[in-house]
C-alpha cells in the first residue's frame, strides 16, 4: 500500500466526494390562450401525470396547484438535470390523457415560467399555491 492510503493499490475502489444541493423552483405554464380547459374531474388526472413524469425525469413534487387556466409547480431538482424534459413531459402527458378519455381538447400553451426558489422561502411559496383557488376564484376548475 501507498503510504497514506486506505485500500491497496488497483482495488479499484472509487472513493466519491460527498455531494449535497437544495436547488427549488417554482414553475408555471398555462392553457393555450389561457382558456378554461381543466375542468374538476381533470384534476386527479394532470397531478397523476405530473407526479408521474416528476419521478421519470428525477423531480420531485414538493407542491401544485392545478387551476382550469394554469399550473403551479413547486419542485426540488438536481443540479445536472435540467427542468425541460420534466416539464416538456408533463405538458403533453397531462394533455393526452386527458385528451384521450374525453375526447376534449386540452392544449397548453408553449412556454412555462421558471424561477428559483430559496429554501427559507419554501413555506411561502407552499402558501402561495395552496390559496390559488382564493387568489384566482375564476380559474377554480368547473
Amino acid at each position: 500500500m501507498a503510504p497514506g492510503s486506505v485500500y491497496p493499490k488497483g482495488l479499484g475502489v472509487s472513493k466519491a466526494g460527498h455531494r449535497s444541493f437544495a436547488l427549488f423552483a417554482h414553475v408555471t405554464w398555462h392553457t393555450s390562450r389561457r382558456e378554461h380547459s381543466v375542468r374538476q374531474t381533470d384534476v386527479a388526472t394532470v397531478t397523476r401525470a405530473l407526479l408521474e413524469c416528476a419521478a421519470r425525469n428525477s423531480v420531485h413534487v414538493l407542491a401544485q396547484a392545478v387551476m382550469a387556466d394554469h399550473v403551479h409547480v413547486l419542485v426540488s431538482f438536481r443540479p445536472d438535470l435540467s427542468l425541460m424534459p420534466f416539464i416538456r413531459d408533463a405538458k403533453s402527458e397531462s394533455a393526452r390523457r386527458v385528451n384521450g378519455p374525453h375526447r376534449r381538447r386540452l392544449t397548453w400553451a408553449r412556454g412555462y415560467f421558471a424561477g428559483s426558489v430559496s429554501h427559507s422561502h419554501i413555506p411561502t411559496v407552499r402558501a402561495y399555491l395552496a390559496r390559488q383557488p382564493l387568489r384566482h376564484p375564476d380559474s377554480v376548475p368547473a
